[in-house]
């Protein structure tokens, strides 16, 4: 279970809108200091991400909760949203050139199959429970 600490910034109906720092792991890389992304992290500054989760609980705006998602979840997700719409590229443009399309068709059926893959992927994301589960932290009053 991966678990990451946020703040209810709103409510809407069922859902529950959490906001989270975004966490880097170049303070334990050896690397560190002379690595391009975290010497870039440090100029950026810190960064925030936004995700709506069910509400089965009395949580209340400003809140501290902590958010867990399994690994399964996390791993499943990150394979259809990179690899399935790359899988598709390839795919739809190899049927093309096997078809005797020319190259300017392999290049649009190939941008068609990743469009299409996205949409797919974000379709099933937004239909599809991830597991994702909220719990209050103990401390908040």
């Amino acid at each position: 279970m991966i678990e990451q600490k946020a703040t209810v910034i709103s409510r809407h109906d069922h859902l529950v809108w959490v906001e989270a720092e975004r966490q880097s792991t170049c303070g334990q890389c050896a690397a560190r200091k002379g690595c391009g992304t975290g010497l870039l992290a440090k100029h950026v500054g810190k960064k925030f991400s936004r995700i709506a989760v069910k509400d089965e609980g009395n949580l209340e705006v400003g809140q501290e909760v902590t958010v867990s998602i399994p690994e399964e979840a996390l791993l499943s997700g990150a394979f259809l949203m990179y690899m399935l719409p790359l899988i598709l590229l390839f795919f739809t443009s190899i049927i093309v050139r096997l078809a005797g399309g020319g190259e300017l068709l392999q290049i649009v059926s190939g941008l068609l199959g990743l469009i299409t893959g996205f949409v797919w992927v974000k379709h099933r994301m937004s239909h599809h429970d991830a597991g994702i589960n909220v719990k209050p932290n103990e401390d908040f009053k």
